[in-house]
């Protein structure tokens, strides 16, 4: 399984608030949940985003918002045992987003969905979300969207984080088979640092199966009280990112299968270098051996009595294995 933070803090510790309004196209950062206004008109909309809440920290989240006790109750529950939650007046939605696109480990985002507000909370900063901020503080009329429109532009830059740790992944096979095809270091490591390359993109991409249900049921405005069908439509063409964002696990899964093909190539290609080495010194060896051992035959033959020829027979042997070498870079067999 990913590598999910959910660890809560003790009640007297608190968590830490960021709230922001957006109004039209005006931001502004409140200092605390006492500045929330009691009324969000309908061109703003708020955004709370937090740590992970204690039953304390709920409860003055819910007060602030004018929430019952079944937003407190999802506030301080864990997220994997239910990602979609239909309130009436609000949808609970868990999302788990990369923590960075350079590692495996996932952090689970508590999504709380209101008509004019959108209560976020995580155990650790996730790049994708500081990044999201950036955005949408910087943008234009924020507070023209409504909660689930919101909603939507967040689950839409968390597929974004999962297709940039993906592309990472494929960066680091592209390394792994250039170093592979080109003969440097060990086939051993490189099968190892495939199987941790496999572990990481299966760990990705179960994560991120665990958006479907929520999509599938935010693309029907029918089943929660908040959509309609324009949310509807959005969330129907994010649902075809995630399909896409699906495709891409597998393309990445199927890369790292065939960059084991690459390994295992360049191994059966050095196997091949030292055969064809023993072979041709073998060729170089056989006849001379041979010729070696047709004169050391015990016999009485004239031929024997004659010195000279011992260095004429070293002397056809050497011209054997130049002419043999010769042959052989002529065919370019070596």
């Amino acid at each position: 399984m990913a590598v999910r933070e959910r660890d809560r803090p003790r009640a007297d510790e608190g968590c830490e608030l960021r709230l922001t309004l957006f109004d039209g196209e005006r931001t502004k950062r409140l200092d605390g949940l006492d500045d929330v206004p009691r009324r969000i008109g309908r061109s703003s909309l708020l955004w709370i985003d937090a740590g992970v809440p204690s039953e304390d920290d709920a409860r003055r989240i819910a007060e602030a918002l004018d929430l019952d006790d079944d937003a407190v109750a999802v506030l301080t529950s864990d997220g994997q045992t239910n990602r979609f939650h239909d309130g009436g007046h609000f949808v609970a939605v868990t999302l788990e987003a990369p923590e960075a696109e350079s590692a495996d480990s996932v952090v689970e985002v508590d999504c709380l969905v209101g008509k004019r507000w959108v209560v976020t909370s995580h155990a650790r900063p996730i790049g994708a979300l500081d990044e999201f901020t950036e955005l949408a503080e910087g943008s234009g009329a924020v507070g023209e969207l409504d909660g689930t429109s919101f909603l939507a532009a967040l689950v839409a830059w968390v597929l974004n984080g999962y297709e940039r740790a993906f592309d990472h992944l494929e960066e680091e096979l592209e390394e792994l088979d250039e170093q592979a095809m080109r003969g440097r270091g060990v086939p051993e490591a490189h099968i190892e640092s495939l199987v941790v390359l496999r572990r990481r993109a299966g760990r990705l991409r179960r994560a991120l199966t665990t958006h479907r249900a929520a999509l599938l049921a935010l693309t029907h405005p029918e089943l929660e009280a908040l959509g309609d069908d324009v949310s509807g439509q959005r969330f129907q063409e994010l649902l075809s990112s995630y399909e896409t964002t699906i495709q891409t696990a597998r393309d990445t899964r199927a890369s790292i299968v065939s960059s084991f093909d690459v390994v295992i190539a360049r191994t059966g290609q050095r196997t091949n270098d030292v055969m064809k080495v023993l072979t041709l010194a073998s060729v170089i060896l056989l006849p001379g051996s041979l010729l070696a051992g047709v004169m050391g035959m015990n016999f009485k033959v004239g031929l024997f009595a004659h010195t000279a020829l011992f260095w004429v027979v070293l002397a056809v042997i050497a011209m054997i294995a130049v002419v043999t070498l010769a042959v052989a870079k002529a065919k370019d067999w070596i």
